[in-house]
């Protein structure tokens, strides 16, 4: 049975790699894989990118840009900085489940790649750690979050986000990311000596 197109094949390339890259890792995925999943002759993969390393850098941009979009929609929808700590906990959560090829290649992949992967990858966690920032600020401004200093707190917030997502990619994503939220979020709150922490 004919595989169905679906999208562009820009976007069928991308979104092939993803999974490949997730499934298998970068370097054991070859370009003649990537075009077979993808639907299209291998010579096409060479019409939009010039190389392996410039797919994945792809694949990571479009990422980026989607989850980041998504996470501050999301935490701009709430009001409150403890409200808006647990959204932005829980959609990051909840976008790296929807997306396990994703964030099997960002975080269990990266230690084998060039430097212009790394530098995407690094810039996808800045983007998030802004994010974050900009909450904690918030928050210790309104009184509701102890005195700190934001980027030092983003950064180990992140690392405890990054760890979840770290512990079930390692394993194969088998249980619901998600259901996490709640304990990761009174964590973090309860670190940042929130007045409440209650709540969903």
């Amino acid at each position: 049975m004919a595989r169905k197109r679906v999208g562009n094949k820009r976007e069928r390339i991308i979104n092939a790699a993803a999974r490949l890259f997730g499934e298998k890792g970068y370097h054991r995925t070859t370009t003649s894989e990537i075009a077979d999943a993808a639907g299209v002759a291998a010579g096409t993969i060479y019409i939009y990118f010039s190389s392996k390393e410039m797919l994945i850098v792809a694949v990571f941009e479009e990422f980026l840009g989607s989850h980041m979009h998504r996470l501050q929609d999301g935490v701009d929808a709430v009001a409150g900085p403890e409200a808006k700590t647990r959204r932005l906990l829980t959609l990051g959560l909840e976008l790296m489940e929807s997306n396990p090829a994703s964030a099997r290649i960002f975080l269990s992949q990266l230690r084998q790649s060039s430097e212009m992967i790394k530098a995407v990858a690094k810039r996808s966690s800045r983007a998030y750690k802004d994010i974050i920032e900009g909450v904690v600020k918030d928050g210790v401004s309104a009184g509701v979050f102890r005195e700190c200093d934001p980027v030092a707190t983003a950064v180990m917030i992140f690392g405890a986000y990054q760890n979840v997502v770290l512990e079930w990619v390692a394993a194969d994503c088998s249980y619901h990311l998600g259901a996490k939220a709640q304990e990761l979020s009174d964590f973090v709150l309860t670190g940042m000596a929130c007045k409440e922490t209650s709540g969903s």
